[in-house]
């Protein structure tokens, strides 16, 4: 009884800590009061009730600034964390009541919209009982710091605590709009570095990597808009900002609208690949094992 008295006694509401976890987080008392759709004079309440509670300030104002006490910080990160555990595991236990079978699965951006997502009617056609959750990830992330269980991996067969299993190589195209070339028609490979490039922001080495590929001289390389995910150079490309190279499975619907063209010959397999990834912790999971199978199939047929 004294130990449930004492608790009671250090514990601070729950609603007093998600206050000033946003405020801590936003920077602002404004920020935070409409992220949890409060009134700027409610958090502030919160806040003072928390205050009250540990007996210390943990913002100080000044010139109608917030600044968070130096021995609030610590405070302030461990209640992002507890609280993004609290969401995430609140969030296990929703999908396990509504779903025994869910999987979430990260996948790149584009590959996910433009080539997974498609042949999705297949898998819950075939495994009804399995529910797909898609999260866009770009880069390898730490499995025990995501509510993931499973990715999609482009790059190097290397991601640490966690098993890959090869699914299919790249091959990227020199792909632009009709209207970008008009009368101009290149005729060889090398005509291409005369127009105008785009560029892949996550990828900035592509067009140096194609030239060393092709034997091209590096330096006739032009700097040009950039952009961070396929699909938007992909729509740079249609609207004729200039040539992109692309990995030819996702354009092949341009291609055949006749929205992008591939004027001369110039594909290029990648280094690196596609990869299916999963924790070791995991490892023998019947359920990624099933997803595993199946897209492992759908990669030999795109081949």
């Amino acid at each position: 009884m004294e130990y449930k008295e004492k608790m009671r006694r250090t514990l601070p509401s729950m609603n007093s800590l998600v206050c000033f976890e946003a405020v801590y987080r936003l920077g602002s008392i404004t920020l935070a009061a409409e992220e949890l759709n409060m009134t700027q004079s409610a958090v502030s309440r919160r806040i003072q009730v928390l205050e009250s509670q540990l007996g210390q300030s943990l913002f100080r104002r000044e010139r109608k600034r917030l600044f968070l006490e130096p021995a609030a910080e610590n405070y302030g990160k461990d209640m992002s964390q507890i609280l993004s555990e609290i969401e995430a595991s609140t969030a296990r236990f929703l999908s396990h009541n509504q779903s025994i079978g869910l999987l979430t699965v990260a996948v790149p951006p584009t590959f996910g919209s433009r080539w997974l997502v498609p042949k999705l009617n297949n898998f819950i056609t075939e495994h009804p009982g399995l529910d797909l959750n898609l999260v866009s990830k770009i880069r390898p992330f730490n499995f025990d710091q995501e509510d993931i269980d499973m990715a999609i991996h482009f790059g190097n067969p290397e991601w640490p605590g966690a098993k890959l299993q090869f699914l299919m190589p790249e091959h990227v195209i020199p792909v632009c709009s009709p209207t970008l070339i008009g009368q101009t028609q290149p005729k060889s490979i090398a005509d291409i570095l005369d127009f105008p490039l785009v560029h892949h922001t996550t990828r900035p080495t592509l067009w140096q990597t194609w030239c060393q590929y092709f034997e091209l001289p590096t330096n006739k390389i032009k700097s040009g808009p950039r952009f961070e995910h396929y699909a938007h150079v992909i729509q740079a490309a249609v609207n004729g900002i200039g040539f992109a190279l692309i990995p030819d499975f996702l354009v092949r619907n341009e291609i055949l609208r006749g929205d992008l063209i591939v004027p001369v010959q110039g594909r290029m397999k990648c280094e690196e690949a596609y990869y299916f990834t999963w924790p070791n912790k995991r490892r023998g999971d019947r359920r990624i094992e099933t997803f595993s199978k199946w897209i492992k199939g759908q990669c030999a047929l795109a081949e």
